[in-house]
């Protein structure tokens, strides 16, 4: 039987997670190896809040087999799945329970990142998702940083604003290829909708590189319990200022260890300077997708009447 998860379900979850398979699904900030019963999570199941998690179990001969876990991304219309401990057998019948639920919410997109190695990414490609990238998470191996001026005539790096939404999508549709474009929102309120949240909004900051009037990189930084971890996006950037951004997102993390970078297969010019910077490169992951078919009303006919 696959159902929701109940307040009741927590003390027998504690005893019987040592027996599921680990965690397999990745995200942003899963290196803190959080779980879907952490005292931050439970808030989100149950209290009103705006980013709301949504966790189903697999229960089996009263004793509870695998558990999948959702979190809302930035709009209400997309899922991204962080959590998943199950099986093989019982993978395919928890992802479709956890699809049929998003139709019946109106989730017209599901995510899911997953080791590219892992047994699942079959199972969910049985369940409708669909692999569209590839990404690599990188460990700071480094002694230091670069320790470049906060403030530079050539590089300046601001806090975002709402102002920066437009020319940050810009900045999205010039260093992003297309099929990554089609997955996760080809508008600037669609990318919106199916960006990835952090777990807490306190503990994630976004830089933007603007030179002139135009954005020519972005930098997402997140820390928690000691661990941090950043990603980039730039577009006609040299290497000194690609440099120049890595750097400084270790200065802001500085005192964090490890330190993660997430990078993907189309950013080749970062691939490389992570290697010459001390980067080791620690896991290869497989991003998919899963399109929802959402139930749309027909129009009624009614008679003319005088």
């Amino acid at each position: 039987m696959i159902r929701t998860l109940y307040p009741i379900d927590l003390p027998p979850l504690f005893f019987s997670s040592r027996r599921m398979p680990l965690n397999q699904a990745l995200t942003g900030d899963s290196v803190s190896k959080r779980s879907p019963t952490s005292p931050e999570a439970l808030v989100q199941h149950w209290l009103p809040l705006r980013m709301r998690r949504h966790t189903w179990v697999y229960v089996e001969r009263g004793r509870i087999q695998g558990l999948v876990s959702t979190r809302s991304g930035y709009g209400s219309t997309a899922w991204h799945v962080d959590y998943l401990q199950v099986d093989e057998e019982r993978c395919l019948p928890l992802l479709d329970k956890v699809s049929a639920d998003a139709a019946k919410q109106g989730i017209r997109k599901l995510f899911l990142h997953l080791p590219s190695n892992s047994p699942l990414i079959d199972e969910a490609r049985r369940s409708g998702f669909t692999s569209y990238k590839t990404g690599y998470l990188y460990r700071y191996s480094g002694k230091g940083t670069q320790r470049f001026p906060m403030t530079s005539a050539q590089y300046r790096v601001r806090s975002i604003s709402r102002n920066d939404d437009y020319r940050l999508f810009d900045l999205y549709n010039a260093a992003v290829p297309a099929p990554v474009r089609i997955a996760e929102g080809m508008t600037l309120k669609e990318w919106q909708e199916t960006r990835e949240r952090s777990f807490w909004p306190e503990q994630h900051q976004e830089f933007v590189l603007a030179e002139d009037s135009h954005l020519t990189g972005w930098l997402g930084v997140k820390a928690t319990k000691g661990i941090g971890c950043f990603n980039i996006m730039c577009h006609q950037l040299d290497d000194d200022g690609l440099e120049w951004l890595v750097n400084y997102a270790l200065i802001c993390l500085d005192g964090k260890s490890p330190i993660f970078c997430v990078a993907f297969a189309f950013q080749g010019t970062l691939l490389r300077l992570l290697g010459k910077l001390g980067f080791e490169k620690t896991i290869e992951c497989s991003t998919l997708v899963k399109e929802i078919a959402i139930k749309v009303s027909q129009p009624h006919f009614m008679p003319i009447r005088a």
